[in-house]
């Protein structure tokens, strides 16, 4: 009797510390925070050159289905490096957003770079793919958007700030009518890397640091509509001269 016993309180204990494990996981992923992956990386990777800029995103919400609406991304590269937007053939958000005009009606040399994006808008819609389009806005980058399967163009503005970093405001990513708007899920960019002439001398339009100790540091914050705000950091190391 007293093993019966005793075999049936260890059960009961296994039982009650199974539910206070499984209790402890629903509750860590219930205040988990929205997480966001970012890289930013040059190519090539050395000081003082014309560089083509890469940038990655991957946002997630292990408590949600998808992550919340993201309106802001910040973005800074490492220090030392420039922008020569201003000496290149430009275009305007204007232009872009013109249902007559559009992409067609910006000088085919604005264009800066190419890439893909994918929203969220769950449970009507499992992902919004787009292809993007970067253009010159002088003293911006300007992404044009265009979902693949359903939602209208879009323009997302990105101020250059502070030598060649980014402040982009990210407008609302409208779905079907009568449907929830679309979460940033992933962003994949790539500009190309360009350099004009002006007289005698040559202008790249991104150029990288002047100085490599080794690696440089990016770091990027994403805002959301939630309130929330998630930095992410990102090292790349750089070769020297």
């Amino acid at each position: 009797m007293r093993k019966k016993l005793t075999a049936l309180l260890g059960i009961k204990l296994v039982a009650a510390l199974t539910i206070a494990a499984a209790l402890a996981l629903l509750a860590t992923a219930a205040y988990a925070a929205v997480g966001v992956k970012f890289t930013g990386s040059f190519k090539p990777s050395k000081p003082g050159k014309s560089a083509k800029v890469s940038v990655t995103i991957a946002s997630s919400d292990p408590a949600a289905p998808q992550p919340p609406i993201m309106n802001r991304i910040q973005i800074k590269f490492p220090t030392g490096g420039k922008w020569n937007g201003s000496k290149f053939p430009k275009c305007s958000q204007a232009v872009l957003e013109d249902p007559n005009k559009g992409p067609n009606a910006c000088p085919a040399k604005s264009k800066i770079g190419s890439g893909k994006g994918v929203g969220y808008a769950k449970p009507f819609f499992d992902t919004v793919p787009a292809d993007l389009t970067l253009y010159n806005g002088g003293n911006s980058v300007l992404v044009w958007v265009f979902p693949t399967t359903v939602g209208p163009t879009f323009v997302t503005p990105c101020t250059i700030v502070g030598g060649y970093n980014l402040d982009c405001k990210i407008p609302r990513i409208q779905t079907l009518p009568n449907r929830p708007d679309a979460a940033v899920g992933t962003v994949n960019t790539s500009t190309v890397a360009k350099i004009i002439k002006k007289g005698k001398k040559k202008y790249p339009l991104i150029v990288t640091p002047k100085k490599c100790k080794g690696s440089w540091k990016s770091s990027a914050t994403f805002s959301f509509a939630t309130g929330e705000q998630v930095t992410s950091s990102f090292s790349e190391k750089c070769k020297k001269k």
